[in-house]
């Protein structure tokens, strides 16, 4: 195959399952002998990791799904560079390239559909997914259903599931014992979920779960993993249950495999999830799984 050239926009500052998938996907296509670019926000945690990897990025403010200095900087880009495919990869990024692409036909445009929910929105759906863009990848088919339903031309959508790297985990695997760190012994039941404090992660629910086992059995402790704007009422609502002993949130953890190493079971609480990463991390440490049947979970 000839050498493509293809821009990757993303514009989370934290990180997520979704740019873990968008980082994976650069490296691989690096891999093939394909030139990628990856924009992003200065200061984002994709940067910091793409970095590391050596791919090559452009820091460009994407300061809301509107700033038109950046769809100016981007469609710049696409022009310089001859960009053959623009691979965008949040909801913001996808309205950027769509005005950044404007009667430039000579580079494609490529969605990655992440989440769950419907496209209510009349004009949002014109726009966003009229006749400019190329490909809508979804993550799984019930989000390819979702799009359906709401008039998205079926022609362009194809499903194609999150990739999962055994190696992100394989050399790292039991390097931090963290129920030595944090003081648990080995012979008490952890039940742990990885997910961002985000509304539709739905926490609530998994913390009243929380204190209904904790009633019958107490020494078991429950282990958040995530950050994100919830976490200040997640700590008010474990504080409310009297779970300050038996929940504890850890925020943002960098070795994410010591979590899942130190867990007997894994739960997830969404009443969204288009099919969430942390279940295929679950499954590679061999858990028990116990989730809603949200989006795309029943899938995996």
């Amino acid at each position: 195959m000839n050498e493509m050239r293809i821009a990757h926009i993303d514009t989370h500052l934290s990180w997520r399952g979704g740019q873990r998938q968008v980082l994976e996907l650069i490296r691989g296509l690096n891999g093939q002998g394909h030139k990628n670019t990856l924009i992003c926000k200065p200061g984002s945690e994709i940067s910091r990791r793409a970095g590391e990897c050596g791919i090559h990025i452009v820091h460009i403010p994407m300061r809301g799904e509107w700033d038109i200095a950046s769809v100016l900087k981007i469609r710049s880009l696409i022009k310089k560079d001859r960009i053959h495919i623009t691979h965008v990869h949040t909801s913001h990024a996808h309205s950027l390239a769509v005005m950044a692409l404007w009667k430039l036909d000579t580079c494609k445009l490529i969605v990655a559909r992440r989440v769950d929910f419907h496209v209510h929105n009349y004009l949002s759906r014109k726009f966003k997914y009229g006749s400019r863009v190329d490909k809508i990848i979804t993550v799984s088919d019930a989000v390819k259903r979702i799009l359906i339903e709401d008039g998205i031309d079926p022609d362009i959508l194809v499903t194609i599931r999150s990739g999962f790297i055994v190696e992100e985990f394989a050399d790292n695997k039991n390097n931090i014992n963290l129920r030595a760190k944090l003081g648990l012994s080995e012979n008490t039941v952890v039940i742990a979920s990885v997910a961002a404090l985000a509304p539709h992660k739905d926490h609530y629910v998994l913390l009243k779960a929380a204190y209904n086992v904790v009633q019958k059995h107490p020494e078991t402790v429950f282990l958040l993993a995530g950050e994100g704007e919830l976490q200040e009422k997640i700590k008010k609502d474990i504080h409310s249950l009297g779970l300050e002993k038996s929940v504890l949130l850890l925020g943002f953890i960098e070795e994410i495999g010591s979590v899942y190493d130190a867990a007997d079971i894994f739960a997830l609480s969404s009443r969204e999830e288009a099919l969430c990463s942390s279940l295929f991390d679950a499954m590679y440490f061999e858990l028990p799984v116990v989730a809603t049947s949200a989006g795309g979970v029943p899938e995996l």
